[in-house]
């Protein structure tokens, strides 16, 4: 059993009030003295020199000094909270950091996000390390990848910079893409650390998960809500490819896909985990509502590799879940249920769109200019890669400037692009065979789940192992199409529901009556 008093994270408090206090006193005194003391001294070439913004930035300096004391001491107890944002609050704060870019505001969002998330999350993993390298069987593979990436972007980077972005001309700007893989990987690491330590060390986890899931429901909702009501006057929607696809609150429709492809595999396995004895948890009207309402916003992305992903991992979630007897029992209340559902959902699609959804998704079908391209830079690739590069590689982000190159004059593409749309090409091009590391991650998560399926001690606890499982086979078979290892709030959705399902059915076997 693992230790889990209330006061588990009061240890976990940090001492530096008096430094906060030091930093904020000096701030505000070096201010007075140089702009009241020296002045009334005669003493008065050094306030000259310093302008008003910079008077700003030594009184900000103390105050937020403070303001960041009070929030690490109150947010480093509460590690859900940041659970909570990494779920649900992410895609907002990135929304705002886009419009303020677009603005010319750069507000330096990524070491605002060290700063606020990365320091707090590293002091509440740090103490249990030893903790989650003993519970979780795939971290040592994800953590190799890490270090591996970290020699690579030290000492053999392209230092790839993707003009169109802030700070673009900079290898260490915004536009940095080596710089924006690093914190992404990092981040999905931290993410699996910290959503894996809320859920072992809580006293009341089944609480903390009925709650988040609530409020994922109601938040991924209200989202979906503004997509549809904005999707016909392309307030929430763009013309790609000739189609009118949604993008909800993301600038482009792949990252929306795939952020609701993962989503609609978590909620349809949220909706078997709440059968039988855990019904009572969840309210059925919301996680009804809450499903018919997203997987209309999915279905007006219109998105091949999405739909078609999350098509296959119903299935197989559908199927392993037949080993429940709660779902057995529930079989044709479910049929009824998605017999109903998505016939509904295809209703109100066509008449947002005043079209037939499948003669649109036919049509998308048979476009085939933008996959044509993609397996022609693909080959390209993969022509590139030899004896000696297979293994080592070509160098951090090689494949993102040679896709760049390749594209720069092409007169098919308004602008040069930087994706490889294939994680395993990429990651192959540029880190060698080791860059599979991070693949070995997920796939030795699924075999832990799929021994945890076989050997449940109830036949309920399977669910979450269900759900694991399909929604790493998303996961693996979207890296096939896009930039779905690091790129897009989705790897992180995935890294963090994953880890915290695994857990949660630690602690249901542990908490099972032997």
């Amino acid at each position: 059993m693992i230790p889990h008093p209330p006061t588990a994270w009061k240890s976990a408090l940090p001492s530096g009030k008096p430094l906060a206090l030091l930093m904020a006193g000096l701030g505000i005194l070096l201010a007075v003295l140089i702009y009241l003391v020296l002045p009334s001294l005669g003493l008065s070439a050094l306030s000259d020199s310093l302008n008003y913004q910079r008077l700003v930035m030594l009184c900000g300096a103390g105050v937020g000094a403070i303001a960041y004391w009070q929030y690490w001491r109150f947010i480093i107890p509460r590690p859900q909270l940041l659970v909570a944002f990494v779920l649900l609050g992410w895609p907002l704060a990135a929304l705002g950091n886009m419009h303020l870019l677009q603005l010319g505001v750069n507000i330096r969002f990524t070491p605002l996000l060290m700063l606020l998330l990365m320091l707090p999350m590293l002091r509440i993993i740090v103490p249990h390390i030893g903790l989650l390298w003993r519970q979780l069987p795939w971290l040592k593979y994800y953590a190799a990848f890490i270090v591996w990436l970290g020699i690579y972007y030290l000492f053999y980077n392209a230092n790839a910079t993707d003009p169109r972005l802030s700070g673009g001309e900079s290898a260490m700007g915004d536009g940095a893409v080596s710089l924006v893989q690093l914190i992404a990987y990092v981040y999905c690491l931290l993410c699996v650390a910290l959503s894996a330590v809320t859920v072992l060390k809580i006293k009341n986890f089944r609480g903390f998960f009925d709650a988040l899931n609530q409020a994922l429901l109601w938040v991924s909702a209200v989202e979906s809500l503004i997509t549809i009501a904005g999707f016909p006057f392309q307030l929430t929607s763009m013309m790609l490819d000739g189609f009118l696809r949604a993008i909800g609150i993301f600038s482009h429709p792949n990252p929306f896909a795939h952020h609701m492809g993962i989503l609609m595999v978590y909620l349809l396995g949220l909706y078997c985990y709440y059968q039988g004895d855990r019904k009572h948890r969840m309210p059925t009207a919301l996680l009804w509502s809450g499903l018919a309402i997203n997987l209309i916003a999915f279905l007006l992305g219109l998105s091949k590799t999405a739909i078609s992903g999350f098509a296959l991992c119903a299935l197989i979630l559908f199927l392993l879940n037949l080993a429940v007897p709660a779902i057995r029992r529930s079989f044709i209340q479910i049929a009824i249920g998605l017999v109903t559902l998505f016939p509904l959902g295809l209703f109100i699609f066509e008449l947002l769109t005043g079209k037939n959804f499948f003669s649109i998704m036919e049509s998308r079908i048979n476009e085939t200019e933008s996959m044509n391209w993609r397996a022609m830079v693909w080959q390209d690739l993969m022509a590139d890669i030899d004896l000696g590069t297979i293994w080592l590689g070509h160098g951090f982000t090689s494949a993102n400037q040679t896709v760049f190159n390749l594209t720069f004059n092409d007169a098919k593409n308004a602008n040069p692009l930087m994706m490889v749309h294939n994680a395993y090409i990429a990651l192959l091009y540029d880190l060698g065979m080791l860059g599979y590391l991070m693949f070995v991650a997920p796939l030795r998560l699924m075999a832990q789940s799929i021994r945890g399926w076989m050997n449940a001690v109830k036949p309920a606890l399977r669910t979450e192992h269900t759900i694991i499982i399909s929604l790493s086979v998303y996961f693996l078979f979207a890296c096939g199409f896009d930039e779905m290892s690091y790129m897009f709030d989705a790897p992180q959705l995935y890294w963090t529901l994953v880890s915290m399902l695994f857990c949660m059915a630690i602690r249901e076997k542990q908490e099972c009556p032997a």
